[in-house]
């Protein structure tokens, strides 16, 4: 069964996340300017949600663990792993600027085991560029499968039980520093692969309870933004390095959980329409996640932001997104056009 919604969602999704990470590059300095930058940070969540949504929705019926596995690892697991060692021989071995040198580079590198040791720890944490910490996560949940199977054949009371005692988990445990921790990021967003599920479950109660709650879906989240700047003084993802320190409660989750609601509440009315631009970016959505950190890392590197310092934080970033969104969907169709069917191994699409 198709749900257009949620195809239109998936693009809504991939948008958001690109935003997001073009919006790092403008300083929000007003409140207002911070309660926008707020609502378009941390869009990961909705891919999360997604991906729970359709395991279910998709895989559940003829579930078999090891054709799923191998599914995504050709089309997921590959293309990371393509993408990820060209950008260690781009910005280790070439432009000589490795991320995260800091934390991955404590010694002078100079033998053929250090660099593969080296590269190694950027593929496991998917921090050769700023998105591709997601893959690694993923995965392990994808790994996890047969738990969320036990999860599906619990009564849906238990499941909502279990989603909201994780899901206070999740608002201690915060996201990992810098997302260079797999199995940290796996405790914060389990509890949202769960909500997802559940949703496919239970989708005609969903659907039902959504009609007519747009309005105040919208006002919650927005409010929810706001209350996060007034109580906190920031805006964006909360980070931090151990699992069990407290600094505080984690409002983004539960934000970008209401948000969930709140878009499928609106792309709910356009279920029987077409709209052929989210079909498309939805449809491309993979290769976009995949190419868009590039384009914005060479724009950093070689100066193309300051070209727009003439603008304003909001209009600054709406360019910067703009561009970063044109340009990932041209390289895609490139690829596509280069290497003809055998592109998803290589950009997801």
């Amino acid at each position: 069964m198709q749900l257009n919604s949620f195809n239109y969602f998936r693009g809504l999704a991939i948008l958001f996340i690109v935003a997001g990470h073009s919006c790092v590059y403008w300083a929000m300095e007003s409140f207002y300017e911070k309660v926008f930058a707020n609502l378009i940070t941390g869009g990961t969540t909705f891919f999360v949600f997604i991906s729970g949504f359709f395991f279910h929705h998709v895989f559940y019926p003829k579930f078999q663990y090891k054709p799923f596995l191998l599914k995504k690892a050709k089309y997921v697991l590959l293309p990371y792993t393509l993408l990820s060692l060209s950008g260690i021989a781009c910005f280790v071995f070439y432009l000589k600027c490795p991320p995260y040198a800091e934390v991955f580079i404590t010694e002078q590198t100079s033998n053929w085991y250090q660099y593969i040791s080296l590269s190694a720890q950027y593929w496991w944490t998917g921090s050769i560029l700023d998105a591709y910490w997601y893959i690694p996560f993923i995965m392990i949940i994808f790994a996890l499968s047969p738990v969320f199977i036990k999860q599906i054949q619990l009564p849906i009371k238990v499941q909502v039980w279990l989603f909201i005692v994780l899901l206070g988990i999740s608002t201690f445990v915060h996201r990992p520093a810098h997302n260079l921790s797999p199995l940290h990021s796996v405790v914060y967003f389990f509890p949202v692969y769960m909500l997802g599920i559940i949703c496919s479950i239970e989708k005609v109660r969903v659907f039902t309870f959504l009609e007519g709650k747009r309005v105040i879906l919208g006002l919650s989240v927005v409010l929810m933004s706001a209350a996060q700047i007034l109580i906190y003084n920031s805006y964006g993802n909360f980070h931090k390095d151990t699992l069990f320190s407290y600094q505080g409660v984690d409002m983004i989750i539960l934000q970008k959980i209401l948000m969930c609601f709140f878009l499928l509440s609106v792309m709910q009315k356009y279920e029987n329409k077409d709209i052929p631009f989210l079909k498309y970016i939805a449809s491309a959505s993979f290769a976009i996640y995949f190419i868009h950190p590039w384009i914005l890392y060479f724009f950093d590197y070689l100066s193309v932001f300051e070209r727009f310092n003439f603008l304003s934080s909001l209009p600054g970033f709406l360019v910067t997104a703009l561009f970063v969104i044109i340009i990932s969907l041209a390289i895609a169709e490139i690829c596509k056009w280069l290497f003809s069917s055998k592109s998803r191994f290589v950009i997801g699409w």
